[in-house]
């Protein structure tokens, strides 16, 4: 009989293998164009051993979807700690989506498809967008919009960011984060010159990774 223990790793390596394969094809095609077939094929596993992971392929897409819900959150708040600033905030956090979309666009593909949602101000995921905002409002560090103006023009300028990111002829991510993030700040009403310092400053220390690639 095998050990709990082995049957526990050999299943999650299954789901890891069944979670990669359909990222890959979600990024690639919407959920409706991809078969069960074409997961297990990909993940190199039998097809019985999908259902003991998930009942359906749209149980996988949410799962995926969940995953990288969770990612994009950890990511805002992890380049955005220490600051307290709003303005500093949300252009690091788009920094930060410019970056994991240049690095990872696979992922960033299937959070388009996946999340359709993402646009949506009120979406679950906006949560530290909108607070971050709030406060920008509240302390007069953004002017000439309202809330609901200025989570919309937060949120449109970080997916056109990662969608331009992901893009077949992306424009450097450091000079796309800098000039986006810099765009966010005007549009939300930060003076041109601190505007332009803030966003050269995120860019910079979020994509510095790239000058050692």
């Amino acid at each position: 009989m095998e050990a709990p223990a082995r049957t526990d790793r050999r299943r999650a390596r299954t789901r890891a293998a069944l979670l990669r394969a359909g990222q890959a094809l979600f990024a690639a095609r919407s959920v409706d164009g991809v078969s069960i077939d074409d997961i297990v094929a990909a993940a190199d596993v039998a097809k019985g051993s999908f259902y003991n992971h998930f009942p359906d392929k749209e149980a996988l897409a949410r799962a995926i979807g969940e995953e990288v819900r969770r990612a994009a959150e950890a990511l805002a708040a992890e380049v955005g700690a220490g600051f307290d600033d709003p303005a500093e905030r949300v252009a690091r956090a788009l920094c930060g989506f410019v970056r994991q979309a240049a690095a990872e666009p696979e992922r960033a593909r299937a959070m388009q498809r996946l999340f359709p949602a993402a646009a949506v101000p009120d979406a679950p995921m906006n949560a530290g967008v909108r607070a971050d905002v709030a406060a920008g409002l509240e302390a007069g560090r953004f002017k000439g919009l309202g809330q609901e103006a200025a989570v919309l023009t937060a949120v449109g300028l970080v997916q056109a960011a990662v969608a331009r990111a992901v893009g077949p002829e992306s424009a450097k991510p450091t000079r796309l984060a800098r000039e986006m993030a810099f765009a966010l700040l005007r549009g939300l009403g930060v003076n041109p010159d601190e505007a332009q310092v803030i966003a050269a400053r995120a860019s910079t220390d979020i994509l510095e990774w790239e000058k050692a690639r």
